[in-house]
């Protein structure tokens, strides 16, 4: 894949600013940005608005698994020795994560009628 001269212009301008950037100071520690999107601001002088909304929606991380805005709810779940390996291996046998199938078998569980009073 060969690059456009106008590409080649835009990374070789990326790659000044970044080699020109100051260091960090002996010690420094790098923490999250302030924002939804830290570094938004930076990459905009390299990036075509199109290509900066498609950047920052591509680092977004994972989908949420329903509408809305934010994380999907997690849980933590210890499993016995035995219940892991069954869980892995019939993840492994219908080639699907096996987060899916505790979704799907916490779905079917709750489906049921409660026999509690």
């Amino acid at each position: 894949m060969s690059l456009t001269a106008e590409e080649q212009a835009r990374y070789a301008r990326m790659a000044a600013a970044a080699e020109a950037a100051d260091r960090l100071p002996e010690g420094a520690r790098v923490v999250a940005g302030v924002g939804e999107e830290p570094g938004r601001d930076f990459l905009a002088q390299f990036m075509t608005p199109a290509e900066l909304d498609e950047v920052s929606r591509r680092s977004r991380g994972r989908p949420r698994l329903t509408e809305g805005t934010g994380r999907s709810p997690g849980r933590h779940v210890r499993l016995t020795d035995d219940l892991d390996a069954a869980l892995v291996a019939r993840a492994k046998a219908e080639g699907r994560p096996m987060s899916a199938l505790v979704r799907d078998a916490v779905a079917a569980y709750l489906a049921t009628p409660s026999t509690a009073a």
